[in-house]
């Protein structure tokens, strides 16, 4: 939000910090490799909130960032702040970038023009395993009002996605629900991960809040293609 402002009584800025805090006092910060940011980062999407939000992220870490684009965001206002949304890439891993988002509206929305993208990403890298970030979930959350927006068709999309690659992808990353996700599509797992705000009360027919705290996640991206996840939420 804008400084000073609050969303549904909470302070997002005064959370997100509060989750850095956390996160990097848990390690040695040498040890984190990288951040990605699962979409939804600005409610207010300007492009000086945007710029206050990456502000605020460098202070913390100067490591590779993964930006993704949520149904709240513009993309052209993150374009223009110089959010960094490109994949990441490593000789053993590639964090890839799918688009899911639509300005303003709900719903996840991926054309061919996201897919084309992707495709280009993954084949000109030789990373050996392949791990897809995304803003909408591939699964069912057992919340209709959040279901109804997410990706439509999510195993043909990961069997596309997996042949593209030459059979490279090992699991998905996705933000949106505001609560821990853990599930497969196939054979790949998938984790969605809690808000670094609010929470969204699971199995809820409707618009809940939960009363847990704010959280972020850990993904361990082992040599041989396994993914280790571990949820943290601060006190």
């Amino acid at each position: 939000m804008a400084p000073g402002q609050t969303l549904l009584e909470t302070d997002t800025e005064a959370t997100l910090v509060s989750v850095l805090e956390a996160a990097f006092a848990e390690i040695d910060t040498a040890r984190c490799d990288a951040i990605i940011a699962s979409g939804d980062l600005a409610h207010l999407a300007t492009e000086a909130v945007y710029r206050r939000f990456h502000s605020l992220i460098t202070q913390f870490f100067n490591g590779p960032l993964l930006c993704l684009p949520g149904n709240h965001d513009v993309l052209s206002a993150m374009q223009a702040a110089g959010l960094p949304m490109q994949s990441i890439v490593w000789p053993d891993w590639q964090l890839a970038a799918l688009d899911s988002h639509e300005d303003d509206k709900p719903k996840s929305l991926i054309t061919e023009i996201d897919r084309q993208a992707l495709s280009e990403a993954v084949a000109g890298t030789q990373s050996r395993h392949i791990l897809l970030a995304t803003h909408h979930p591939l699964v069912e959350v057992h919340c209709p009002w959040l279901d109804r927006d997410r990706i439509v068709g999510p195993l043909e999309l990961l069997n596309w996605l997996n042949q593209q690659s030459g059979e490279r992808l090992r699991g998905v990353v996705f933000g949106h629900t505001h609560q821990e996700v853990e599930a497969k599509v196939g054979c790949w797992p998938v984790f969605g991960v809690p808000s670094t705000c609010f929470q969204f009360q699971p199995q809820s027919s409707r618009f809940a809040l939960d009363d847990l705290a704010p959280g972020y996640q850990w993904l361990e991206l082992q040599h041989d293609g396994e993914i280790t996840r571990t949820v943290r939420r601060v006190n």
